[in-house]
């Protein structure tokens, strides 16, 4: 089970610039924020009576178009794979999704996968929050839980069950990017020219 999580990939006045724009906030610690959120109803967390959270998306890059706020983001996995001496080969999607704080029994979004082949997911903490993201096993019982911490990078198979967790103190935004990468090939060393 390939999980990991990076508390120290990024500087302070990038997890800030990302805080900035995304949540905006204010003095009075209100949300307002640069990017267009569109409204998203979070049926992956309906409760028993119907009802789920008021969650919010904006589409960074789709197999579509990418957004003007793409670029800002952009960090997120070249960071990563420059860390890691791999070679980016395909952003599949990259979103940002805002979930406002919600009462209910349940404590995460019913488990899923972004795509149904292999595939990398890296995602982006930009607050902290509660709302565990959780991983399951084929019987859905929770096997590891990831808590949300400003800056954090959670990278994992992308073919693990996972939910994202429901928050109940305040809004919990993470930036999602789904990834195609490989190990860079190193050049054979010269062998020197001809004599």
């Amino acid at each position: 089970m390939y999980i990991q999580v990076y508390d120290d990939l990024f500087p302070d006045y990038l997890k800030d610039f990302y805080e900035l724009t995304i949540l905006g906030r204010s003095g009075d610690m209100g949300l307002h924020p640069s990017i267009p959120f569109k409204c998203k109803y979070e049926d992956t967390a309906v409760d028993a009576h119907g009802r789920a959270p008021m969650s919010f998306f904006h589409v960074l890059k789709s197999s579509a178009a990418n957004s003007e706020h793409f670029d800002n983001f952009f960090e997120i996995p070249r960071s990563y794979c420059k860390t890691h001496n791999l070679a980016l080969q395909e952003i599949l999607a990259a979103r940002i999704y805002l979930v406002l704080p919600y009462e209910t029994a349940q404590t995460h979004g019913r488990p899923h996968t972004d795509f149904p082949f292999p595939h990398l997911v890296l995602l982006y903490y930009v607050n902290d929050a509660d709302g565990n993201t959780v991983f399951v096993d084929k019987q859905h019982r929770v096997v590891r839980e990831v808590e949300p911490r400003k800056g954090r990078l959670l990278v994992f198979d992308g073919s693990l069950l996972h939910g994202g967790g429901i928050p109940r103190g305040g809004p919990r935004c993470v930036v999602n990017f789904n990834i195609l990468c490989q190990p860079k090939v190193r050049p054979p060393p010269h062998a020197g020219g001809p004599g």
